[in-house]
């Protein structure tokens, strides 16, 4: 085996572990992103030439991630942290792992290897849902920890059962899954796959209404019109009303599971925590209070008791637009906005396809990429959100890598 056919598998490999590592948790995460940094690196290292031929092509999304990575480092050298370049690298390793994967991904990945990859995340997603829906029942049950017991793993938020490992990206994790079943579950024509999808999307059903996330619901509503928009009738629209019909069954079932929780009371602290936010953008409006400003807010005494029941006993401004403004102010969040506005016209770019599974493929990213926006009005990304983000991309750009080749060698002829 060559360096460049064995780079490419160890490529093909690392996408496969980055893809499903949101089902999992921050650790895998975290380790699925740094194996597909060097994987890429190495192809590259090959073929240093497709990084420059891809990019010229997409010159807007390098250039502003540029211009991020600099503010970034200028809000944390101004905000006095004592080596301004790891916080740096902490927010912008998102946008370094998708200047060198993007490249390596859309050129060196054929499409044989991409339906190997999303046939081992399939099976993977439905093994998962099978093992949190029965942990879920256990717990509610028989308020059992059987299954956390065997995998030596701890429950991180008693009132999200049905997502244990990882709470923070509950909703929007379980919406890309679903995205995931419901393509494979249109595409495939076995019988048996069928079943398994079916069985599988019953599961996501059950544990996003055992989550009761109200932006879950928000979203797939959203999604759901863009899809009848861009599609027309049928399918969508009986997805459109499940998704309005889900979100007020959730919350019913909720109240069922958890009385004690006041819905009103929550929405009272999502104000409180915004107007601290905005409180905090404005004291440093221009370049804002450098990485994680939000953490180093000081909450008022009516929100402490809050705070301290937050995961590591901190929180942010559950918005995340806020969140860029307050920790890189006008200047780095304007900037923030701009390339997101941009990946999302290279996602819209990736609906020009010529077969049925690659529109299908390139509409149910453009629904994630919706998902996550809705989102961002309701939380703040963390590790599994931003891969979420980033394999969107990846996946965008291949198929307009795709779109390009096929029209050139349509030119050919």
């Amino acid at each position: 085996m060559t360096l460049s056919s064995a780079s490419l598998s160890l490529l093909r490999c690392a996408l496969a572990v980055f893809i499903v590592s949101p089902l999992i948790n921050v650790g895998p995460v975290n380790l699925g992103a740094f194996l597909l940094l060097l994987s890429s690196l190495l192809w590259l290292s090959i073929h240093p030439e497709r990084w420059w031929i891809f990019w010229q092509r997409h010159f807007q999304l390098p250039l502003l991630m540029g211009v991020l990575l600099a503010i970034f480092y200028t809000a944390n050298q101004l905000n006095d942290f004592d080596v301004p370049i790891e916080p740096t690298f902490a927010q912008g390793r998102w946008l370094i792992l998708l200047a060198l994967a993007a490249p390596a991904i859309a050129q060196g990945v054929d499409q044989e290897a991409w339906k190997n990859i999303l046939f081992f995340s399939l099976v993977f997603l439905l093994c998962a849902v099978a093992m949190y829906c029965l942990d879920a029942a256990l717990y509610l049950g028989w308020d059992s920890n059987l299954i956390l017991n065997l995998l030596d793993a701890q429950r991180d938020d008693l009132l999200r059962p049905s997502w244990v490992f990882n709470p923070h990206p509950f909703s929007r994790t379980l919406i890309a899954a679903l995205l995931l079943v419901l393509g494979s579950l249109m595409l495939t024509e076995s019988r048996k796959v069928k079943q398994a999808c079916l069985l599988g999307v019953l599961g996501l059903v059950v544990m996003l209404l055992l989550g009761a996330v109200r932006t879950a619901f928000l979203s797939l509503a959203v999604m759901a019109t863009c899809a009848w928009i861009a599609q027309g009738r049928g399918r969508v629209l009986v997805g459109l009303l499940v998704g309005l019909f889900l979100g007020v069954v959730s919350l019913w079932v909720r109240a069922l599971i958890f009385p004690q929780q006041d819905p009103d009371r929550s929405l009272q602290f999502r104000i409180a925590l915004f107007e601290q936010g905005m409180q905090a953008f404005q004291e440093k409006p221009w370049l804002g209070g450098g990485y994680q400003a939000a953490r180093r807010i000081q909450w008022p005494e009516n929100l402490q008791a809050f705070m301290a029941s937050q995961t590591l006993a901190t929180s942010n401004t559950h918005v995340q637009w806020l969140e860029m403004l307050v920790s890189y102010g006008l200047i780095g969040g304007g900037f923030f906005l701009a390339l997101w506005a941009a990946s999302g016209w290279l996602v819209v770019q990736a609906q020009r396809q010529t077969t049925r599974p690659l529109r299908l493929a390139a509409l149910l990213l453009l629904l994630n990429w919706i998902s996550l926006t809705v989102a961002g009005f309701t939380t703040v990304f963390r590790e599994s959100e931003w891969a979420l983000w980033i394999i969107t991309l990846l996946a965008a750009s291949w198929l307009v890598e795709q779109r390009g080749l096929s029209s050139a060698a349509e030119s050919d002829r």
